[in-house]
């Protein structure tokens, strides 16, 4: 099962488009959009790593999400990028993936794409290719990464393009 992560702000942008069309293409698939996800960000608390087993200490729609992901073979994030970085939206959920033990990202993929407004081999997404490779490399998981450049609708179709050849 593949989870997605959609992480704009605002409905129906086109890292939402890049999200749904994924979805299309992988069978079994979810798609959580994070701005519709009632939560607070991570505690810092550390109970999910003490006495709460990998379960957080806050109940709230993020929760529900994380007990989805963990089912997940692949995890998906698209966002948008917001001042060098995924939404805050975004980096909520993926701060809060912080509860999962370490034997439940074994053998997950962890599949990235973003989209700003800039060029495809532009320096944010290497960047942000680093930073995500760094994740992947702590928690083992497989990284998979896509930076695609959204500034119009014509530059939207190419990114398009550039993900269907990317989940090929």
């Amino acid at each position: 099962m593949t989870v997605i992560i959609a992480g704009s702000p605002r409905k129906g942008m086109y890292s939402d488009r890049l999200a749904e069309a994924y979805k299309e293409k992988k069978e079994n698939s979810i798609i959580f959009y994070a701005r519709n996800l009632k939560g607070a960000p991570c505690k810092g608390c550390g109970y999910c790593k003490s006495k709460g087993n990998g379960i957080c200490v806050q109940k709230d729609d993020i929760s529900k999400a994380l007990e989805i992901i963990r089912k997940a073979d692949e995890i998906a994030f698209f966002s948008p990028i917001y001042w060098w970085q995924v939404t805050a939206q975004e980096k909520t959920v993926i701060d809060r993936l912080y509860a999962m033990k370490e034997d439940e990202w074994k053998g997950k993929k962890l599949t990235v794409v973003l989209n700003g407004a800039a060029e495809d081999d532009d320096k944010e997404f290497t960047l942000l290719k680093e930073q995500f490779q760094e994740m992947a490399d702590y928690i083992k998981a497989d990284l998979h990464f896509l930076g695609v450049g959204t500034t119009d609708d014509k530059a939207f179709e190419n990114a398009l393009n550039k993900l269907n050849e990317f989940i090929m």
